[in-house]
């Protein structure tokens, strides 16, 4: 019969406090390296998105002066309807009541945010420079592109949306097809602004645009010079 004593030491064996499994550190380590370098290199190669001004274009066009190489991407949602000019439809007229049918087919066309499109033609409009932008490959003019002009707060913004055939001129949405954000020309700070813009205007005389913006990684290290002073005699 074993000792009531023995049972007792046996129940009240513990690890040290200071007990680490075997290997573990052996791996925490490089893994812990590895993961503060994936970071630092997401970090460095994650571009942000920037409102295209006319500096920067500027700089674009010193390197490609065509822009034959540049992106550039809206800074919301553009959602344009097109609705048909003319709809088939059938008119009878009997004893007891009178039928009309037709079939509406209107196209919705939708430019994503992140929708890269590319400069086609660089024109003038009251004195202000337009970039025609095709989002689509097959879109080589400007009479399937949309127009984007210099305003004065530096930025290009939409003026123009593309008509179809076959359909009346596009309604435009800012973002979703709530009615609140119909797109509308409009001055967005004063009246003696070159050009009208498409805009929402809220209640509060807010004005919500859709702009041109390009994706730029920025990457500038700091590497400090140090200089120890030898101390004089």
């Amino acid at each position: 019969m074993v000792p009531m004593s023995q049972v007792e030491r046996h129940m009240n064996l513990r690890a040290p406090s200071n007990f680490q499994p075997r290997g573990t550190l052996a791996w925490c380590r490089p893994l812990a390296v590895l993961l503060l370098t994936a970071m630092a290199l997401s970090a460095s190669a994650c571009a942000r998105r920037l409102d295209l001004t006319p500096g920067e274009l500027g700089r674009i066009k010193e390197k490609d002066s065509e822009l034959k190489t540049l992106r550039v991407v809206p800074n919301k949602k553009l959602i344009s309807i097109y609705r048909e000019s003319s709809v088939n439809q059938s008119y009878d007229v009997s004893k007891r009541k009178i039928t009309e049918r037709g079939a509406y087919r209107p196209l919705e066309r939708i430019i994503g945010k992140n929708t890269p499109g590319k400069v086609v033609a660089s024109t003038e409009l009251n004195g202000m420079p337009v970039l025609w932008i095709s989002f689509d490959n097959q879109c080589e003019d400007t009479a399937c592109a949309y127009g984007f002009a210099q305003t004065e707060l530096d930025r290009y913004t939409l003026i123009k949306v593309p008509d179809r055939e076959k359909y009346d001129p596009p309604v435009s949405h800012r973002r979703n097809k709530f009615k609140r954000n119909i797109l509308r020309y409009t001055k967005q700070r004063s009246l003696a602004e070159a050009n009208e813009v498409f805009a929402v205007v809220r209640k509060s005389g807010k004005v919500l645009t859709i702009d041109l913006q390009i994706r730029k990684d920025i990457y500038r290290p700091t590497r400090s010079d140090v200089e120890r002073a030898g101390g004089a005699d």
